[in-house]
């Protein structure tokens, strides 16, 4: 190498090349339909926008009715467990077999509180958790879930619930 002489041949013709792939990633990231950001998602047109105030519509009762549903639920439960408690018939086995139910019931209430509100706090608009005998079922509304968003609900899922991966189903809903 010559005295003087900061730059090679070779050293240039790298740099250059270094200079084009960075341009072109730029350009691949400013150009890209957003619909297309994430591998895998899935996008859907709409012709009318009738149809979105009518799915968003669908989407809000739903939410509303599967909360509502849930807390008749929980009333009908807990008031057949304590007419349960008042008979005189039962023994002090069965009274302490319904008392564990209340306490299960309580919990799964718990549980499902604090993920919807787990579940909101990270950005899901909507969310409702329903936990049953072995597994529990989570539905967000989301325009489209990526692996990451998949991967925040299931860590608040199983932080809170104790669960196995396997016995936790996800349903995006629009």
């Amino acid at each position: 190498m010559k005295k003087g002489k900061v730059l090679g041949k070779g050293q240039l013709a790298v740099g250059v090349m270094v200079i084009a792939l960075v341009a072109a990633i730029w350009l691949n990231t400013k150009y890209m339909p957003s619909s297309t950001k994430y591998l895998g998602e899935a996008s859907f047109v709409s012709t009318t926008s009738d149809n979105a105030v009518e799915t968003s519509a669908k989407v809000e009762d739903y939410f509303a009715s599967a909360k509502s549903e849930r807390e008749k639920s929980l009333k009908t439960a807990t008031d057949t467990v304590k007419e349960l408690l008042k008979s005189e018939n039962l023994t002090q086995e069965d009274k302490v077999t319904a008392l564990k139910k209340i306490e299960t019931i309580a919990d799964n209430l718990k549980a499902e509180a604090n993920i919807e509100a787990l579940l909101k706090a990270k950005g899901f608009k909507k969310a409702v958790a329903v936990i049953g005998a072995d597994s529990i079922n989570i539905v967000v509304q989301s325009d489209g879930l990526t692996t990451a968003n998949t991967m925040q609900i299931q860590d608040i899922v199983t932080t809170e619930s104790g669960l196995d991966l396997s016995k936790i189903k996800i349903i995006p809903v629009k």
